[in-house]
C-alpha cells in the first residue's frame, strides 16, 4: 500500500514537473527575438479633435492634436502607409512622436483616406488615395486660423506608401502648397516600372497602383499608362520642380544594397533613398538623411539655429 502511494506521488510530482516545463518554454518562445508575437502598443494621447470629416467618405477623416495655445504654431501631416491597401489614422508609430510635437509647439494632424478598394471605376486606381491627401491638406490649411496653424510651416511624414503619398504632395504643382519640409521612411521615390527595374532590378512593387495584375504587365504596359506614370512618380516630379520652390527633405530606412548584390526587401530599398538623393544633388535641392526630429527641427527653426544649412 505505501509503495503504491509513493509511484502516485512520484508521477503526480513527474507531472507538475513537466507542466512547468512547458510552460517555461512556451513563454520563452512567446519572448523570443524570432516570434511573430508583438507587444502591445499603448493608445495613442486623446486627440484635440478626433475623427475630424475633411470630405463626405467615411474613410476621409483626419484626428489632430494641437499644442497649447500661442503664436500660429508650426504644423505636421502624417499619411499612414500600407500599400494603399491597408492602414489608418491610428498608426502606432504616432506614440513617440505626439509628446515631442506638443513639446515643441508643433500641430501634428493623422490623415485616414480612401484605399485602392474604394476606387470603383477611377482610373488610375491610386488616384483616389491621392486625391485624398490633397484634399487633407487643403482642409488643414483652411482650418489654420481656427487650429492656430501658420502655414508658411507646414511640414508632411508618411512611411512606405504614405511616404510615396507625402512626396508626390510636396512636389505637385512645383508644390503648390508651400511645403516646407518632408520626411519619408521606406519611400518608394520613383513608380516608374522602367526606372525602378533600373535601379533596382528586382522590383516587383507599383502594379496594382495602376489596375495591372503584376509588375511584368505593367512594366509591358508602360507607355499607356506613362501620363499617369509622370504624374504621381517622385522622381519625375523632383527633376521637374523649380529648386527654390521644392521642400527640404529628410529620409530615413535601410542603407542600400551594395553593388551586384539584389534587394533583400526591393519594395523598401534603400536605393530609392539613395537615387532621390542624388537628384537633389545634382539640382541643388536639400536633402539628407535622418528622423523624425529632423522634420520638427527644419519646422520651428533649430536645425537652422544649430548653423545646418536647409536649403
Amino acid at each position: 500500500m505505501k509503495q503504491k502511494m509513493t509511484c502516485k506521488i512520484t508521477r503526480c510530482a513527474r507531472l507538475v514537473v513537466m507542466t512547468l516545463c512547458c510552460a517555461l518554454v512556451g513563454n520563452a518562445v512567446l519572448a523570443s527575438p524570432g516570434s511573430s508575437a508583438k507587444k502591445p502598443k499603448p493608445p495613442l494621447p486623446a486627440p484635440t479633435y478626433d475623427s475630424v470629416a475633411y470630405g463626405d467618405h467615411p474613410m476621409q477623416k483626419m484626428d489632430v492634436w494641437l499644442p497649447e495655445k500661442g503664436a500660429p504654431t508650426p504644423a505636421i501631416i502624417f499619411v499612414h502607409g500600407g500599400g494603399f491597401r491597408n492602414g489608418d489614422r491610428k498608426d502606432p508609430r504616432l506614440g513617440e512622436r505626439i509628446p515631442k510635437c506638443k513639446t515643441k509647439r508643433v500641430a501634428l494632424v493623422s490623415v485616414e483616406y480612401r484605399l485602392l478598394k474604394d476606387a470603383g471605376d477611377v482610373k488610375p486606381p491610386v488616384r483616389v488615395c491621392m486625391d485624398d491627401v490633397i484634399a487633407a491638406i487643403r482642409f488643414v490649411r483652411s482650418k489654420a486660423s481656427e487650429w492656430n496653424i501658420d502655414t508658411s510651416r507646414i511640414g508632411l511624414t508618411g512611411s512606405s506608401a504614405g511616404a510615396h503619398a507625402v512626396l508626390y504632395a510636396s512636389l505637385t504643382g512645383d508644390n503648390e502648397f508651400g511645403i516646407r519640409a518632408v520626411y519619408t521612411q521606406y519611400p518608394q521615390t520613383s513608380i516608374d516600372p522602367k526606372e525602378m527595374r533600373e535601379w533596382i532590378p528586382n522590383s516587383n512593387y507599383g502594379a496594382h497602383m495602376f489596375g495591372y495584375p503584376d509588375f511584368q504587365t505593367w512594366l509591358d504596359h508602360r507607355e499607356e499608362v506613362l501620363p499617369w506614370i509622370e504624374k504621381y512618380s517622385p522622381a519625375g516630379l523632383l527633376r521637374r520642380c523649380t529648386p527654390s520652390r521644392a521642400p527640404a527633405f529628410v529620409h530615413d530606412g535601410p542603407a542600400a544594397p551594395k553593388p551586384g548584390e539584389l534587394a533583400k526587401d526591393p519594395t523598401h530599398s534603400g536605393t530609392f533613398r539613395v537615387k532621390f538623393s542624388e537628384i537633389c544633388a545634382a539640382r541643388g535641392i536639400a536633402c539628407r538623411y535622418g528622423h523624425h526630429d529632423a522634420l520638427i527641427a527644419l519646422l520651428t527653426g533649430d536645425l537652422e539655429k544649430k548653423g545646418q544649412k536647409t536649403r
